[in-house]
């Protein structure tokens, strides 16, 4: 029964991380969309206000930053604490505890099927697994927000390598504090984040982070530039 006299049930609301990931993403887009038409009816010159060039994609990752978790901090269920569990599924049906990484590096990237970055940083991405993942580099990538059907049909047609879980909920999202995608976490084998970053990654980036997070006795080739 609802408050206005009529019967039926009530729909739960969906988790407020993931409403606010969900506008965040489709801000960015609008934003995009806006920027190109602007671009193609203005002078090829740089628009700046104050001495500032002012970008959206900018404002969003500041925003990205300001919401994530910061360095240093435990990484939301990588701790044995019941307190701090933290399941999601993976594309065969099965339930994956992210506290089964503790004791390896893990690179997290939230993303989704539509995201554009995402697809362009897919081959850096798999060139960089490729080359850290025999020094026991874990990479997840936790998809927000989709079906499961959808999530492996292009996994799939794609090939990808590593794990796939999905957040379907916006739990995860919701615990790590991210928005948009794609969102880059480098956890070090306590658990704990040890780099952060927001948007598309070149290979290089990837290459210097996981450098750093797998130590110097890494033995993986270097960055070439791009």
């Amino acid at each position: 029964m609802t408050g206005d006299g009529s019967t039926g049930p009530v729909r739960p609301q969906a988790p407020r991380r993931l409403t606010i990931f969900l506008v965040a993403n489709g801000v960015l887009l609008a934003i995009l969309v806006g920027g190109l038409l602007w671009m193609l009816n203005q002078p090829l010159r740089p628009s700046t206000e104050y001495g500032q060039t002012f970008s959206g994609d900018a404002l969003l990752k500041d925003e990205a930053a300001r919401r994530g978790l910061p360095v240093g901090q435990g990484a939301p269920g990588f701790s044995v604490a019941a307190g701090d569990k933290l399941e999601l599924v993976a594309l065969n049906g099965d339930r994956v505890s992210l506290s089964d990484y503790l004791g390896r590096p893990v690179w997290i990237v939230f993303w989704a099927t539509y995201c554009h970055a995402c697809q362009l940083e897919e081959p850096d991405l798999r060139r960089a697994f490729d080359a850290y993942r025999a020094e026991g580099l874990a990479l997840v990538a936790i998809d927000i927000g989709e079906d499961a059907a959808t999530v492996r049909r292009y996994a799939g047609d794609r090939g990808l390598p590593w794990t796939i879980l999905l957040d379907a909920s916006g739990t995860a999202v919701d615990r790590f504090g991210a928005i948009g995608t794609p969102s880059h976490y480098f956890i070090g084998a306590d658990g704990r984040i040890q780099s952060r970053a927001f948007g598309r990654l070149r290979y290089a980036e990837m290459d210097a982070r996981l450098r750093a997070l797998l130590g110097p006795a890494s033995s993986a080739p270097g960055a070439a530039s791009r």
